[in-house]
């Protein structure tokens, strides 16, 4: 996958968009679920895959990252 450069603006509720195009090349859908984490002044954003839990009822996401 080559360098590709998008410019978004981070909304007053601490949104960003992420460019249709870029989704689609990630295969992120709405509703998934994210893992954000800094390295430096760079923030890294991975798709997790929570499986065994049914969207509806679903107790909230614990995710621990290990480096």
């Amino acid at each position: 996958m080559g360098r590709q450069v998008e410019i978004t603006k981070l909304s007053s509720r601490g949104q960003v968009v992420i460019p249709k195009e870029i989704r689609q090349q990630l295969g992120w859908e709405p509703g998934d679920h994210m893992a954000v984490e800094i390295r430096g002044d760079v923030v890294v954003l991975r798709r997790l895959l929570l499986e065994g839990y049914p969207e509806e009822n679903s107790p909230p996401a614990r995710v621990s990252l290990v480096k």
